[in-house]
């Protein structure tokens, strides 16, 4: 009986659905991160969130400065250039290497907001980290295109009208 075609009260036959769900299930598994991965992560980036809107360093493996303040003067030599047209990937991957030359000097990330009495929030630090995944994924998967970051972009973002 498990093999054979269901009827419904009416008497119609209706398709077993069983392959396409464990198909679904079988694609849930693979995409999917284990619950310790994904709990690990989940503290570390809880730790570091904590110690960017408290103000502490955050706890790290000692590391060499990656970048000297001559290549971050450069990074935004290249990015703020007005005699230089940059096209948008090209722009936005000059922004984000300079974001991750900032942080990786214990400077503040450039994506969050800045000012005498601002002082970042959580949220911030999460729309900031939101923003540059974004643009690192439309970057990747432009591969050197400009019009094909463009569009990805525009696809992935939604345009707020300003009153």
């Amino acid at each position: 009986m498990e093999n054979e075609e269901l009827k419904n009260e009416t008497g119609n036959q209706v398709e077993d659905s069983t392959p396409d769900y464990l198909a679904a299930i079988k694609e849930l598994k693979q995409n999917s991160v284990g619950r310790e991965e994904y709990e690990r992560l989940k503290a570390e980036n809880k730790k570091l969130i904590d110690a960017v809107v408290n103000g502490q360093p955050a706890q790290e493996t000692p590391q060499a400065v990656v970048h000297t303040k001559d290549e971050i003067n450069q990074l935004r030599k290249d990015l703020f250039n007005p005699e230089e047209q940059l096209t948008n990937l090209e722009y936005v991957t000059k922004a984000m290497e300079l974001r991750e030359a900032l942080i990786e000097n214990g400077n503040p990330d450039p994506f969050l907001p800045v000012g005498k009495q601002i002082n970042p929030s959580r949220d911030d630090v999460e729309k900031a980290n939101i923003v540059a995944q974004v643009y690192q994924e439309c970057i990747d998967y432009a591969d050197g295109d400009s019009e094909v970051f463009t569009n990805e972009l525009m696809r992935r973002t939604r345009d707020v009208r300003i009153r």
